[in-house]
């Protein structure tokens, strides 16, 4: 599935949708590149070169599992990875016909004030395409977030064909301040969303992982 990236707000607390197209190794730090060649000249120790190399797993840049990946599947209509160390939470569906939030939550980040969450959302389009929606959505979050909303990010472009968005936001709420990503796109009447959200000073920590995983949704 070829990204271009896309992101819109649907609702307070159902934030935004984007696009923008990935490329590959981009956004590996240099310290990783030039880690193989610092332990071949015995600069650093074994030790120090297998952290390097956990830290790209940690990441989403390898994967040592040589087994079938796990993925998660819902009603037919698409699947996505499932990576370790995420756990999967109930599925939660919406009054309208169609509409479901499916979502993995970061497994050391449970127990923290925003924890980490990985989204896949579906719904039905507010208004008749996704610039009607992303109106739509963008109204619903001045009225009920205001100022607390801040949008730091927004680009238009194609997913497979579809039009969708990328966006990129922050939410401040008393003293939390809530980070997010989403790729979003419209395909057979229906508003498709991933979506990343953590604490801002964790979001960070979680987003090469995130964006490396949105390569592996497709649509069933």
């Amino acid at each position: 599935m070829r990204w271009h990236l896309a992101a819109v707000p649907v609702a307070a607390g159902l934030f935004l949708v984007g696009t923008a197209a990935f490329s590959e190794g981009d956004t590996i730090p240099e310290w990783i590149k030039q880690s193989a060649n610092w332990w071949a000249d015995g600069l650093i120790s074994d030790a120090e070169y297998i952290s390097s190399l956990q830290w790209l797993v940690d990441n989403g840049y390898l994967s040592l599992d040589t087994g079938e990946t796990q993925r998660l599947v819902q009603d037919g209509k698409y699947s996505i990875e499932h990576p370790e160390g995420w756990e999967r939470q109930v599925p939660i569906r919406e009054e309208l016909p169609g509409g479901i939030r499916d979502s993995i939550i970061k497994l050391d980040t449970i127990n923290d004030n925003v924890p980490s969450i990985i989204s896949v959302s579906t719904s039905r389009m507010l208004g008749e395409n996704i610039e009607e929606h992303r109106a739509a959505g963008l109204e619903l979050i001045e009225e009920y977030l205001g100022d607390a909303f801040v949008h730091t990010l927004a680009e238009s472009v194609e997913i497979e064909g579809n039009p969708g968005y990328v966006d990129e936001y922050t939410v401040s709420i008393f003293s939390m301040v809530v980070q997010g990503r989403s790729y979003s796109f419209e395909y057979d009447d229906m508003l498709y969303e991933i979506k990343y959200e953590s604490d801002a000073d964790v979001f960070p920590d979680n987003l090469a992982q995130f964006e490396r995983l949105v390569q592996t949704f497709s649509l069933e």
